[in-house]
């Protein structure tokens, strides 16, 4: 290409490049992630108190970036979690009535002074020690007794964690996704599960990042290429299936038996 010919626009190589990409995905995820108790789990990302507007209005003071107009953005901020809280909920009550088992991953250290937390984690002064306000699971999506719980001092699911051979164990071939921050630690344990070979879906308003424009930007770079996506409104009628198919295979069960 010569410097004598007209070069394109951003938008015109942007537009190419959403074509090609917008094309990829149609292929790969034409259809949904088949879902079914038997192959399939939920991972719960990062769904702590760190998340909680005290956590973050302590962070921004750490740093130095607060002040009292901080307060409005802090409340739009704490709405956003909510809705996405919302949808988590819906979708972990519902694996949970199909048989999908959830795996709930935190931050934490093993240390009481944190010494043991990755280097990112240091510099952005998210030291969790065990049993500290910050490392505790909101309510909304909190383990119960019997689920399984991992431990990480680190960003990515797979680095900072044995889920690799967890959901191997458990012959898990495929993720449900959801959690925190979409940008940060879910966009890390996202491309790390799909390198690892398992197919996932993300349900894209069950997560969320600090602002929307984070939060849009990290869908775009790993949605319906990393992983297939859907809405919290989309994979609820599909584990609905799943419940309507056990309930018919219970029924007929039990039919069967009293026949004899």
């Amino acid at each position: 290409m010569s410097s004598s010919e007209p070069r394109a626009t951003a938008a015109e190589v942007n537009a190419l490049v959403e074509n090609y990409y917008g094309t990829l995905g149609s292929v790969g995820y034409a259809e949904p992630l088949p879902l079914h108790p038997a192959d399939t789990a939920l991972v719960l990302v990062d769904i702590q108190q760190h998340l909680s507007t005290r956590s973050i209005r302590a962070s921004l003071k750490q740093v130095g970036v607060y002040n009292e107009s901080a307060e409005p953005v802090l409340t739009a901020i704490e709405a956003d979690l909510q809705a996405a809280l919302t949808n988590i909920s819906l979708v972990l009550a519902k694996c949970r009535e199909v048989g999908i088992r959830p795996i709930h991953v935190g931050i934490q250290s093993y240390l009481p002074d944190s010494a043991d937390a990755g280097m990112l984690h240091k510099a952005a002064g998210m030291l969790y020690a065990p049993g500290s306000y910050d490392s505790q699971f909101l309510p909304e999506a909190a383990p119960l007794e019997g689920e399984i719980v991992l431990t990480k001092t680190c960003s990515g699911i797979h680095v900072g964690t044995h889920i690799d051979q967890v959901l191997r164990n458990l012959g898990a071939q495929n993720v449900i996704m959801t959690g925190f921050y979409t940008d940060q630690c879910v966009s890390a344990s996202v491309r790390d599960l799909t390198d690892l070979g398992y197919r996932l879906t993300l349900v894209d308003d069950a997560m969320g990042a600090m602002s929307p424009e984070r939060h849009q930007n990290a869908l775009q770079s790993i949605r319906k290429l990393y992983a297939n996506s859907e809405s919290t409104e989309e994979i609820l009628p599909r584990l609905d299936q799943i419940a309507a198919k056990l309930t018919k295979k219970k029924r007929g069960w039990l039919s069967g038996r009293h026949g004899r």
